[in-house]
């Protein structure tokens, strides 16, 4: 008799998945051909769950697992700790099977980060360090950055050196996971030294004192993340290390609350040197940028912490977009950006939003937030939280621009009034466009595709004739950041989350050319010219975070088929379909993830059957799968009970 490693519920004889959790199960080999399994299972890929395993030999872990007990992922070697492909079945012997490689399994998401890693760790040393009495320091002629930036670089071959065998078997990949944090740790905690001494020594003239930080602590910091968290292929499934993917949640609000720490610090001197000099309005604007720029991160370190995916991936958009600044930023004479943080000048800083995106984007985070996970048909909760954040910039930037228009009133100064004029008017039309996009693409799927790329063209076009303006007038650089962020980051972030995933280009190929057309790219024998009479349910991400209902708008043309459809006219279109066997394979088994079973059920009906006598199909889509009036849907969900 076997039982679930996961939620400790009876297998049923021979199955690979747990049909009340959905885990996988890994089948054990018996005691005469342990040794033969133990060779074969030499290297894990780290990606499936651990089993109840009843393995032979005196270890440790061995003895658990002959008592009924559940291994504890993470100690002991990787080959009979961690989380390996699932055995063979006996009629398989081992001399027919290839042992696998130390590195199988490995996404290439893993390789990708760690050059992404290396290459922003070497590139900071070319880069001004910091700014002080002495000119500029390159943070290749500080010995203690250098040092701390090979300590890093190594740090990426951990994960290499480790599957390689050199640790031994009696190092797992918990053990990795804490070596490489505390291998980075020594960065961050310089960052956090001179960053502390350039708010507090930017006034002295000494020899060696740090006035200001340079890009090279950005490209550097967000490296230094980067190599310190956890592979994918290292991380275990499940809620099996929940307590230590939180770490990079807890690093994320870290990074937002450095940010803001250094913002108010920065205003408080500001306003401590400045207060008496003249006009404050100038001052207002500048304190208002220095806020804003943290406040974003922290309005999405708060959302991720209540395990929101769709401000994950918001995240993810704004460090790749900041990152592209930030290279804009290097040369500062033909942008508007500035990299760099002085304590006595405040504005929107991008010097922590790389940090920021490293920690968002860690796998760790990925795997807390997967429960809530938006299909990509699902375009309204897909775009929701960027349109958020779109309206938030247009207004910081229509209030900055308020505020300024009213100082250059005040102080009679003629110069700069056009451009922050068309800058408020730009600002206010944005928002409004922001938030009326977001209100359409509920409307109908049509809209959900059409208004919020239009929108990012209108971001696109408005925002280049502002950084124009803003050029030949030789304005101030306050406004440039949430200029540029407007202008590229922020519609390059839209379009790709409308247009790049396959199934959202799909579904949107699918939908009628016009409300009520006969005009359609696509189309189904015998389906009624009207929409189905009941309108969708609306999903929040909230909801879909349950998981519950996450949107089924990609089904509109085909739901109402497989309701009122005569069997005898819709005989030959069904013969017609010819269904992927992966496909079916994948709607039945119960570790396909919740947003991928919705996807399915929305774009390939005949996969709906399998979907419905899935054991991981989550209420709200059973719900809507009753409701569609397929008998061969009808007959899977009388067999669940």
């Amino acid at each position: 008799m076997k039982f679930c490693g996961q939620c400790g519920q009876q297998l049923i004889p021979e199955a690979r998945f747990c049909v009340s959790c959905g885990a996988a199960v890994l089948r054990v080999p018996t005691t005469a051909s342990s040794a033969a399994g133990a060779a074969d299972a030499a290297v894990p890929d780290h990606q499936r769950q651990p089993e109840y395993v009843a393995a032979a030999g005196g270890s440790v872990s061995g003895q658990r697992a002959a008592m009924g007990e559940r291994s504890i992922p993470g100690e002991g070697s990787a080959a009979s700790q961690d989380y390996s492909a699932a055995q063979p079945s006996a009629a398989n012997t081992a001399g027919d099977r290839k042992s696998a490689s130390a590195f199988t399994g490995i996404p290439l998401s893993d390789y990708v980060r760690d050059g992404t890693a290396a290459l922003a760790l070497i590139m900071s040393l070319f880069m001004a360090w910091s700014y002080g009495s002495d000119g500029t320091s390159k943070a290749a002629t500080r010995v203690d950055v250098v040092l701390i930036t090979l300590v890093s670089l190594l740090s990426l071959g951990l994960s290499y050196v480790w599957r390689a065998g050199v640790f031994g078997p009696a190092t797992g990949y918990r053990r990795i996971q804490d070596l490489k944090l505390l291998a980075n740790a020594p960065y961050v905690l310089m960052v956090l030294v001179y960053t502390a001494l350039s708010l507090i020594s930017a006034d002295r003239f000494d020899p060696g004192a740090v006035a200001a930080l340079g890009p090279a602590v950005a490209f550097g910091l967000a490296g230094a993340l980067l190599a310190a968290q956890p592979r994918r292929a290292e991380i275990a499934p499940g809620a099996v290390d929940e307590s230590r993917n939180r770490r990079w949640i807890h690093v994320t609000l870290g990074v937002a609350a450095l940010a803001a720490v250094v913002a108010l610090v920065q205003i408080i001197r500001y306003w401590a040197a400045y207060s008496g000099s003249g006009s404050s309005g100038w001052g207002i604007v500048a304190s208002l940028m220095a806020l804003a720029s943290p406040a974003v991160l922290l309005i999405i370190a708060v959302r991720v912490h209540q395990r929101s995916d769709g401000w994950r991936r918001a995240g993810v958009a704004l460090a790749l977009g900041s990152g592209f600044l930030s290279l804009l930023a290097l040369f500062e004479d033909l942008t508007l950006l500035q990299l760099s943080v002085t304590a006595f000048v405040p504005g929107f800083s991008l010097l922590f939003w790389m940090a920021f995106g490293a920690a968002v984007s860690a796998p760790s985070v990925a795997r807390l937030t997967e429960t809530s996970q938006v299909a990509s048909t699902d375009t309204r909760n897909t775009l929701q939280p960027l349109l958020f954040l779109a309206a938030g910039l247009s207004a910081v930037l229509a209030l900055g621009s308020a505020v300024t228009v009213m100082t250059v009133a005040v102080d009679g100064y003629s110069g700069g009034l056009v451009p922050q004029v068309i800058a408020l008017f730009f600002g206010l039309l944005l928002t409004a466009g922001a938030i009326l996009t977001l209100r359409l693409t509920g409307k109908d799927p049509r809209s959900a595709y059409i208004m919020p790329s239009g929108y990012a063209g209108l971001l696109v076009v408005l925002g280049l004739v502002l950084l124009i303006v803003w050029v030949v007038q030789d304005e101030d650089f306050y406004l440039g950041p949430v200029i540029m962020l407007l202008t590229f980051v922020v519609p390059a972030a839209l379009l790709a989350a409308l247009w790049l995933p396959a199934a959202s280009r799909e579904q949107f190929r699918r939908l009628p050319a016009a409300a009520g057309s006969e005009a359609s790219g696509f189309s189904f024998a015998g389906a009624p010219a009207q929409a189905p009479a009941e309108p969708q349910r609306p999903v929040t991400e909230a909801a879909a975070g349950s998981p519950a209902d996450k949107g089924n708008r990609a089904s509109e043309e085909t739901a109402h088929l497989d309701r009122g459809t005569d069997p005898a006219h819709s005989a030959p279109a069904a013969a017609a379909v010819v269904v992927d066997p992966d496909v079916l394979t994948e709607a039945a088994n119960p570790g396909t993830p919740l947003a991928r079973l919705q996807e399915l059920a929305a774009n390939h009906p005949l996969a709906r059957p399998a979907v419905a006598a899935n054991p991981s199909t989550y209420p709200a889509l059973l719900a809507w799968l009753s409701e569609l009036g397929d008998p061969a849907v009808d007959q899977a969900l009388r067999q669940r009970g």
